[in-house]
């Protein structure tokens, strides 16, 4: 990119046990400078994320709420469309549609959802991009594709933004779809056999990061300049010794030590070594948007403070 993007940070979360609960995680993330607060779709203890975001956004004025991200295969297009549209108005702008094509079989099974191959579940999540974006910019809209058929609509009501769309993903066709579609890229570890597992993790590494950019620049073209790119941090401990740390996660993961240390989902150290690696991912990535899960929200706090808007 021809100029530094400022640093953004959100936060995640995906439960709570009251109402109360859920709106105060909101409101600490608002307090503590993130930019959006973010809500995982599966079908475990997680809240539903629409509704979620809504209350989210309920309880605060100012930070960006959505999933991150919502599950194109269990949704309609047109009921997701109208639904963040809807959103979006109730919160004066602040939604953020995350939306992916569906990777954990576990959640399809739950559902009694036929789990299609990966090429289809991204050609389908393309075409799903395509009908959100005519349900709210044009007066009437149709749709005919491959994989859905909308009969003229008024797509009512109309967001009152430019709601962003942010895909994310780790293997060359989602992330080229991401680069050609979404306004944001979350670029993640490639899911290999549909659940996270060694062979998955091993696509964390730095070295094949550097090829998923590639990847996203290729695809993106003159677009490129206008994405911004995100990145979830999975695992963040703050501490002066982080050897025994990542000694620890690494059998989870099926990665050595010294692999986990320097992939960038992982920010194990000292908070000075993980601003010196928020900043290493700008400088050779262009990721400027970094995700951080509800329980590293409080902990890296401090470099939100200093680093935000930079």
């Amino acid at each position: 990119m021809a100029a530094k993007r400022p640093l953004e940070f959100g936060a995640k979360a995906t439960k709570a046990r009251s109402a109360r609960e859920w709106a105060d995680l909101a409101r600490q993330a608002e307090d503590l400078g993130f930019v959006s607060f973010q809500i995982d779709d599966h079908f475990g203890s997680q809240l539903a994320p629409m509704p979620a975001a809504m209350a989210a956004a309920a309880a605060t004025s100012t930070i960006k709420v959505g999933p991150l991200v919502a599950g194109n295969d269990f949704r309609n297009p047109v009921v997701t469309a109208k639904e963040a549209a809807t959103i979006d108005l109730l919160s004066d702008g602040r939604f953020v549609l995350g939306i992916g094509a569906g990777w954990l079989k576990g959640d399809y099974d739950v559902a009694g959802i036929h789990q299609d191959g990966a090429s289809t579940r991204i050609e389908r999540l393309g075409e799903a991009i395509d009908v959100f974006r005519g349900v709210w910019s044009a007066e009437t809209f149709s749709f005919a594709g491959e994989h859905y058929n909308v009969a003229e609509t008024t797509g009512y009501p109309k967001p009152v933004s430019d709601i962003p769309i942010l895909v994310g993903g780790g293997g060359r066709q989602i992330l080229s779809l991401a680069a050609q579609k979404a306004d944001i890229v979350g670029v993640n570890p490639k899911i290999v056999g549909r659940s996270i597992n060694p062979r998955s993790m091993a696509t964390a590494a730095a070295d094949v990061v550097d090829e998923k950019i590639s990847w996203i620049k290729e695809a993106a073209g003159e677009r490129y300049e206008a994405l911004k790119l995100q990145l979830q941090v999975f695992v963040t401990v703050v501490t002066d010794d982080p050897m025994p740390v990542a000694e620890k996660l690494a059998p989870a993961f099926g990665l050595p030590p010294e692999v986990v240390l320097a992939a960038p989902y992982f920010q194990i150290g000292p908070l000075a070594k993980i601003e010196e690696d928020i900043l290493e991912l700008r400088d050779r990535w262009d990721i400027s948007y970094i995700a951080f899960q509800g329980d590293a929200t409080t902990a890296v706090a401090p470099l939100v403070s200093k680093l935000a808007g930079q």
